[in-house]
C-alpha cells in the first residue's frame, strides 16, 4: 500500500483531516488500547482536536505525522517531548484506523518518526503501550525499539488494572553519560 506521511506543521491540517483524525482517535477498537486521552464526547473531542492543530504550528513539544492513503488520512502519530530534564527524550503515540491494521500504516509512521526525532536533536523515544498489545509491541520491535520493562499494574482502564509495556530507542551517537556540551 502507497503511503503518503505528512508532517502536520509544515501542511495545512484541513477541517476533514481532523475530522478522520477523530474518527480514528473515537474507534472502539483504537478506544480499547487508548488510555491516556480521548473524550467520549466526540464534539468535546473534534473542538480539542481543532484547537490543539492551530497552536501545532508554535509548538516545540509535539510533532504531528498524519499517514495518508490517496487524500484519506488512515493514521497519525504524534511526537512528545517530555521538556525540562528530559527534552532530549520523546514519547510516541500512534493511531491506525481498524481498517488499515496490519497493513505497515503503524511502522511507516513509527520509521518517519525516528527520523523526525534525529533531525529535532533528540536522543531517546519511549513507546508505552497495554502489554496486552501484541500488534504494537510486534511495530515497535520491528523498528527497533528495546522493552526496558513491564511495569504491573500500571493502567487502570475500565476498571481493570492492566500491565504497561515500556520501550526504549536509543538515537545517541555518544556513549553513554557522555557530556555532550
Amino acid at each position: 500500500m502507497k503511503l503518503e506521511i505528512v508532517n502536520a506543521k509544515e501542511a495545512p491540517v484541513s477541517e476533514e483531516d481532523v475530522e478522520a483524525i477523530v474518527t480514528i482517535e473515537c474507534h472502539p477498537k483504537v478506544q480499547k488500547w487508548v488510555y491516556e486521552y480521548a473524550y467520549k464526547d466526540l464534539q468535546q473531542e473534534r473542538d480539542e482536536y481543532h484547537a490543539f492543530f492551530c497552536t501545532l504550528p508554535e509548538s516545540r513539544e509535539v510533532e504531528v505525522l498524519i499517514a495518508k492513503h490517496g487524500s484519506k488520512v488512515v493514521g497519525f502519530l504524534a511526537l512528545w517531548r517530555r521538556g525540562a530534564f528530559m527534552d532530549h527524550v520523546a514519547t510516541i503515540g500512534v493511531s491506525v484506523h481498524p481498517a488499515y491494521w496490519g497493513k505497515g500504516v503503524a511502522t511507516e509512521l513509527i520509521y518517519a518518526a525516528v527520523e523526525l526525532a534525529k533531525d529535532k536533536g533528540l536522543r531517546r523515544l519511549e513507546a508505552e503501550t497495554l502489554a496486552a498489545n501484541t500488534a504494537m509491541r510486534r511495530v515497535v520491535e520491528r523498528a527497533g525499539f528495546t522493552l526496558e520493562c513491564v511495569r504491573k499494574n500500571r493502567v487502570l482502564k475500565d476498571g481493570v488494572y492492566h500491565d504497561e509495556a515500556a520501550y526504549v530507542l536509543s538515537l545517541e551517537t555518544t556513549g553513554e553519560g557522555e557530556d555532550v556540551g
